[in-house]
């Protein structure tokens, strides 16, 4: 068995009974052989964008456990339910070795513009005379004349 999470949005305009298709939703997972380990209600919230002419909703979470075989099932039920206007099934990864959680997301491999030139000042550069760097860019013309003239086929 596998941990999930489902996190639903119900319509808002049943903000009384949230707690009764919570339930609903519960039977469903217990009814497929599922065990819910946590529920959490996130209340009513303004949607990002509208979702069938609603601007708000009312989000529940739930973290279950059940045989991958059957998720797609509870997802089928959560997407026929008239009173969720929107839902999403995540597994939740496995602990590594270490007994720490893998991270969801992977970092960005980038290094900061800041480390970058911190690197650059650990290594200071000589200061060119004038006549180096003036022989530097005819030698940097010269590769490219050379350059320009294979592509024109000179």
């Amino acid at each position: 068995m596998k941990k999930y999470e489902i996190v639903y949005i119900i319509h808002p305009d049943l903000e009384g009974s949230t707690a009764k298709i919570t339930e609903k939703v519960k039977k469903d997972v217990e009814g497929l052989k599922g065990k819910v380990i946590s529920s959490e209600s996130w209340g009513k919230k303004k949607l990002a964008y509208e979702i069938k002419h609603n601007a708000y909703g009312i989000y529940e979470f739930l973290v279950i456990e059940m045989d991958p075989a059957k998720i797609k099932e509870v997802e089928r039920s959560l997407r026929l339910s008239e009173e969720i206007i929107r839902q999403m099934v995540v597994l939740v990864e496995e602990k590594e070795k270490s007994g720490v959680e893998a991270p969801r997301r992977k970092p960005a491999v980038r290094k900061a513009p800041v480390e970058e030139k911190k690197e650059a000042e650990k290594a200071p550069e000589k200061k060119k005379t004038k006549a180096e760097e003036e022989k530097e860019e005819k030698e940097r013309q010269k590769e490219l004349d050379e350059k320009l003239k294979e592509i024109i086929g000179d």
